[in-house]
C-alpha cells in the first residue's frame, strides 16, 4: 500500500515532533518525579534521616538504661551477705525502717519551719535538727 507523499511528510513531521519534543519532555517529567520520590517518598532520603535521628535517640536511651542497670547490679552485689557493705546496710535500714542513732531526731520537712521557729538553747542543736531532717528527706 503506497501512501501519498503528503501523508508521508505529515507522518514524518509528527514522528519528528514526538521524538524531538514530547519524548524528552516526558523523560524529564518522569526523572523529576523519581527524584522527588527519592527525596520525600516513604523510603526516601528525608525518611532515612528521620529514622537515623530516632535511632540515635533510642541508642542514647539504651546507653542510659545500661548504665542504670550496671549501677543497680553493682548495688545488688554489695548487698550479698559475703561482702555486705555496712554503710549501705545502715543507710537502707535507717531509710526503710526509720531507725535512728541515739541522739538523733526525725523531723518531717513540712514541720521544719515550725521547729526552726522554736527557741532552741543552742544554735548547734538547731543545726543538728535541720541537718537530720534534710538527710531523712534525701533517703
Amino acid at each position: 500500500m503506497v501512501s501519498r507523499p503528503s501523508e508521508l511528510i505529515s507522518m514524518h513531521l509528527i514522528q519528528s515532533f514526538v521524538l524531538s519534543s514530547v519524548l524528552p519532555a516526558a523523560l524529564i517529567v518522569g526523572a523529576a518525579y523519581q527524584a522527588l520520590m527519592a527525596m520525600n517518598g516513604p523510603d526516601g532520603f528525608s525518611r532515612a534521616e528521620q529514622l537515623a535521628e530516632i535511632r540515635a535517640e533510642a541508642e542514647a536511651d539504651l546507653l542510659a538504661l545500661q548504665e542504670r542497670q550496671a549501677s543497680l547490679e553493682a548495688r545488688a552485689d554489695r548487698l550479698v551477705l559475703a561482702s555486705l557493705d555496712d554503710d549501705l546496710l545502715d543507710e537502707r535500714v535507717r531509710a526503710n525502717l526509720g531507725h535512728m542513732r541515739p541522739g538523733e531526731y526525725r523531723i518531717a520537712v513540712a514541720e521544719l519551719d515550725e521547729v526552726a521557729s522554736l527557741e532552741v538553747s543552742t544554735s548547734a542543736a538547731l543545726t543538728s535538727l535541720i541537718a537530720t531532717a534534710l538527710l531523712d528527706q534525701g533517703a
